[in-house]
């Protein structure tokens, strides 16, 4: 009986991965060692299986593809049993039950962990002389399929050599400060890092941010070096000089070598660093050095970008650790971001790669090739160099795939750097370290690149105040007015950064394919003082700015771009206005006074600014792609920049933190709640556009972790329905929402991701639309806020500026400060006196003061007060129901045990805005929009009995919030205030249906509260 052909193997091998392991798997029918023999692509990752019947043929050729850089991991499987010619469904069983023997190639540099690591995970012994694991079935070579990729994920390499980097910096900077008595290396490093750039840095003076730059400098320089060095065969290693010159002296000898040739603005710093440095730490300068000469030895690291990551590893931990104003964007994070930003643009997140014709693969590469991507605040450069991976992983999956044997990846990932990617920053430092880390990732020699520093501060020469990038929107023709200062000598205002000098000529398209950004957050506020009191108190201007001369004069200017964005803001929210809800359209129509802080952007700071110049430079079919505050989902201040995104992007993705242990942040340096958001530009809508909301209950904590989160998040964010997403240790919950939804909640994005249960989700929502109490059987009438009152009052700034607290009795009874003792019970009496500080507290009090008073922010035991007599608060807003005398008071009882039930509890939750993970706080404005039982429909009957719930407890204090809900010891009074609420509402309600409600809402709410604030059970099971 003749043999079955190894070919005719292969698609059976691919049919039965596929069907029966889920490993998305095809083969190739073809003669020759050209092609791989079966193509994978499971959970992001590019895998070939070279199966051959010779057993050397299937390892050469699984080790050439690692080689040509076409895969992630290459499995050489030799079929060590000759199959025969017999029926199909025989021969597929018969592939199913044999052992083949099965050896795994990655990156040489990963080999030897990789096997150990394997070994451990699968309890199966690779033979040591030929790394060859044998008598392997088909499940098992899944197994390794899986664990290889648990072992990528994971970065081991990479975090091992981060932490001796750690040590290294460490080192030097102590060796360094203990030398540096008097300072005066420490002000010598700020003028060389920052002298030229007319910017006062507070955070530069600090001994461990200077002396951090200064070793991540000289190791950078050296890595730099070698890497050249590879292509200018007159260049010698740095080592010999090192050996015959010492370590300072010898990496100064060969950077000046490397000057000769040019490059002078990647190492000319470097020299200048070395030229101040003292004799007594050339220990430590050459540690660094050999640091260097291995990383830039490893290729494939250079490509992960690890570079940039050692940028961000090291200043980032200085930042976080000294409290300092200095983000960089988290390197998960980055890849994150960009994997779901390059997969819009190329239109790759609804179209898989795979299902794409030839000829339609073809064109995506082509525009891969044509594309521009910008960041105009760059910093370090970590989301360019994270889009550039993401742009070419797709042009190398494509190739791969379908076989575009003559797409030449080292040309495209060339012309990318030279002609494709922008990037500019206000600080030359950052921009030439952006404009290395390309260097180092992209393949051969990089001649020239589009990166760029902006001046930002006050050129006192010219009379004018620039504000860096945001120079852009100050002229009508975009890049005009810079231009022309350039075109008129002023040198160093605007420059762009070359690896061959940094001369060049500013210039940067008037409409890029995609912009990727981390911008500054911060208002235009912030004082600092003199050098040795700046780290310690002053953030400056902007973060950067110090001198008090300049503040006035770049403010004003400021302050102008910020109004003219503002109005252009309003202009486009009123052209949207008519496909907002009712309320939403009356604020942006009618610009009610009480309301008109949905029309301000002054809180905002200077991340909205950059997201409207994003705006304004993304092409039609373009990407943005933003890492901003929370506040942008839920703040009022944001509420412009959310009517911008709806009426001129397909918000795409929208990705926020819920994480605990890692943080509600995606930057490092700081604890802010932030969230990531990918939208397209789009000349009209689709009433079927939806957006994938993700709620990330744990980070993915590596760059290929993120890229695999987002592969999964766009494969399965395709499907209908929420869904639990894990990729290595990341965990993500997707939930899709229509442009309808997204629209009706526009002064609110953030309730589609308040909570990490999306069954409770759902009902929460559903009970803002039509009041159906989650659970209970019972519908309830809702209402805005804003309409169910006629007054509300006032907030800690107003209190500030027109009460002062007193000890003694004043004239004015308030409740003041936020101790939990105040907020345990519903039924509150004021705990102070005021006296006017101003003419207008006596007015104030009588038009504001209330009987309701509801929180700004977090509170303890229940969430809103009564008092019998009217008060002012500092911590809580007083408000006035809009409805008759004669139930005045059952009304107003009514309204506050609403919302110390559950359901108004809910309400409360969904419609927060997060500023530092679990800390929260509703401003006024955002409790005007809030849904609330609307009490003034309710018949007399229902609000004495309401009235009477409230009496039984309004003296009882319940647990802390968070501990009311656990289904097995529930707080009695918690339960009892829900329960005799329903009943009120309707009485003939069956008790035992609402006892097994409530315990069904509590279990839900219960782990809402585990997951948002960490402890046992945060997190929910995997369906």
């Amino acid at each position: 009986m003749p043999e079955i052909h190894e070919d005719v193997v292969n698609v059976k091998l691919a049919e039965i991965l596929s069907r029966d392991f889920g490993i998305d798997a095809r083969a190739e029918r073809v003669m020759g060692r050209r092609r791989p023999d079966i193509k994978c692509y499971y959970k992001g990752f590019i895998i070939v299986i070279e199966a051959s019947y010779n057993k050397r043929d299937a390892e050469w050729d699984a080790e050439n593809r690692i080689e040509q850089g076409l895969a992630d991991i290459a499995l050489a499987l030799w079929i060590r049993q000759r199959f025969r010619d017999v029926p199909e469904a025989e021969l597929m069983e018969a592939i199913r039950r044999a052992t083949y023997s099965l050896k795994v190639f990655v990156p040489r540099d990963l080999k030897e962990t990789l096997l150990h690591y394997l070994e451990g995970a699968t309890l199966r012994r690779v033979e040591p002389a030929t790394e060859w694991f044998e008598d392997v079935d088909l499940p098992m070579i899944k197994t390794m399929i899986e664990f290889s990729i648990s072992f990528l994920v994971r970065e081991e390499q990479v975090r091992r050599l981060i932490e001796e980097m750690r040590a290294r910096f460490s080192d030097f900077t102590n060796a360094l400060s203990n030398f540096d008595r008097t300072h005066a290396i420490r002000r010598n490093l700020y003028s060389i890092l920052y002298r030229l750039y007319g910017l006062s840095v507070a955070e530069a003076r600090d001994p461990d941010v200077a002396f951090g730059h200064a070793a991540l400098s000289i190791l950078l320089s050296t890595v730099f070096y070698e890497h050249v060095r590879g292509i200018h065969p007159e260049l010698r290693p740095v080592e010999e000089h090192v050996a015959r010159l010492g370590p300072i002296e010898g990496l100064k000898r060969a950077l000046e070598d490397l000057l000769r040739i040019d490059y002078r603005t990647a190492v000319r710093l470097a020299v200048e660093i070395l030229n101040i440095l003292p004799p007594d730490i050339a220990r430590r300068v050459g540690e660094l050095i050999d640091l260097g000469v291995r990383i830039a030895s490893n290729r494939s690291l250079l490509r992960r970008d690890f570079a940039g990551r050692v940028y961000h590893e090291i200043t980032g931990d200085i930042a976080l650790r000294k409290g300092l104003a200095t983000y960089y964007t988290e390197v998960p994070a980055s890849y994150l971001l960009a994997t779901l930003a390059v997969s819009s643009l190329l239109g790759l997140d609804e179209a898989s790669p795979f299902s794409l014709g030839r000829e339609r693969a073809r064109e995506v590469i082509g525009r891969i090739r044509s594309v521009k991507v910008g960041d105009f605040a760059c910093g370090s450069g970590t989301l360019l160099t994270a889009s550039y991976a993401a742009l070419m992983r797709s042009a190398t999956m494509l190739k791969f795939y379908h076989n575009l044997d003559d797409v030449d990846l080292d040309s495209l990932g060339k012309i990318l750097i030279e002609e494709g990617i922008y990037g500019i920053d206000a600080l030359r430092y950052a921009s030439q370290i952006t404009a290395i880390n390309l260097a180092l990732m992209g393949p051969g020699t990089i001649e020239r690149e589009n990166v760029y520093t902006i001046y930002l501060g006050y050129i006192a020469g010219w009379g004018q105040a620039w504000l860096g990038s945001l120079e852009l929107l100050r002229d009508s023709g975009r890049v005009g007015g810079v231009l022309a200062y350039i075109e008129g000598g002023a040198a160093g205002v605007a420059d762009r950064i070359m690896l061959g000098g940094d001369e060049g000529e500013f210039s940067i398209p008037t409409r890029l394919d995609m912009l990727i950004m981390n911008p500054p957050f911060t208002r235009a506020t912030g004082r600092a003082r003199g050098f040795e009191e700046e780290a310690a108190g002053g953030r400056g201007l902007f973060g950067f700015i110090i001198q008090e001369g300049e503040r006035e004069r770049i403010l004003k200017a400021y302050r102008s771009v910020r109004d003219h964005i503002r109005d252009e803001l309003r202009g486009i929210a009123r052209g949207a206005a008519g496909s907002l809800p009712k309320v939403i359209r009356h604020i942006v129509e009618n610009e009610p006074e009480e309301l008109r802080q949905y029309l301000s952007i002054g809180q905002a700071g200077e991340g909205l600014l950059f997201l409207y110049l994003a705006y304004e430079y993304v092409r039609d079919g373009g990407v943005i792609a933003f890492v901003l505050p929370r506040s942008l989902l839920a703040g009022p201040s944001w509420f412009l920049a959310r009517a911008l995104l709806a009426s001129k992007f397909h918000v795409k993705y929208v990705i926020v933190s819920s994480d605990p242990e890692r943080g509600y942040n995606f930057s490092e340096g700081t604890s802010l709640s932030e969230t990531l958001i990918v939208a397209k530009r789009v000349e009209g809508h689709d009433e079927g556009e939806e957006t994938v909301f993700v709620n990330l209950l744990q980070k993915p904590s590596t760059a290929l972790e993120a890229m695999m989160l987002a592969e999964e998040v766009m494969r399965r964010g395709a499907l209908n329905g929420p869904d639990l997403i894990r990729a290595g240790e990341g965990l993500a919950l997707v939930y899709k929402v229509k442009r309808r939804e997204l629209l009706d909640n526009i002064d609110n994005w953030n309730r589609f991701v308040a909570m990490p249960d999306t069954e409770l989700l759902e009902s929460v929502l559903r009970l803002l639309e039509d009041g159906e109490l989650p659970y209970a059987g019972v519908r309830a009438p809702m209402t805005w806020l804003n309409e169910l009152i006629w007054g509300m009052g006032i907030d800690r700034h107003q209190f500030q500026d027109h009460f002062m607290p007193t000890g003694s009795r004043g004239p004015y009874p308030i409740l003041h400060g936020g101790e939990e003792g105040a907020r345990m019970r519903m039924l509150v009496s004021h705990n102070a006196y005021a006296r006017p500080r101003s003419g207008r507290a006596g007015s104030i009090f009588a038009d504001y003061s209330a009987r309701i008073l509801v929180p700004d922010r977090d509170t303890a035991h229940v969430i809103a007060l009564y008092s019998r007599e009217p008060l002012l608060s500092n911590i809580f807003y007083a408000i006035r129901l809009r409805v008759s005398d004669d139930v005045r008071e059952m009304a107003e009882k009514a309204f506050v045990l609403w919302l110390n039930t559950t359901w108004g509890l809910l309400t409360i939750l969904v419609s927060r805005g997060e500023t530092r993970g679990r800390w929260t706080q509703l401003k006024m404005g955002q409790w005007r929009l809030l849904r609330v039982l609307d009490v003034a429909s309710l018949s007399p009957d229902i609000l004495r009995r309401l009235a009477e719930v409230f009496d039984k407890y309004a003296e009882r204090a319940p647990r802390r919030i968070p501990e009311q809900f656990d289904p097995s010891n529930p707080d009695p009074i918690r339960l009892g205030m829900d329960r005799d609420f329903i009943k009120a509402i309707n009485p003939s309600v069956d008790d035992e249906a609402l006892e097994r409600g409530l315990m069904e809402l509590y279990r839900h709410v219960n782990t809402v509260f585990r997951v948002w604030i960490g402890g046992p059970g945060s997190e929910p099971a995997e369906e």
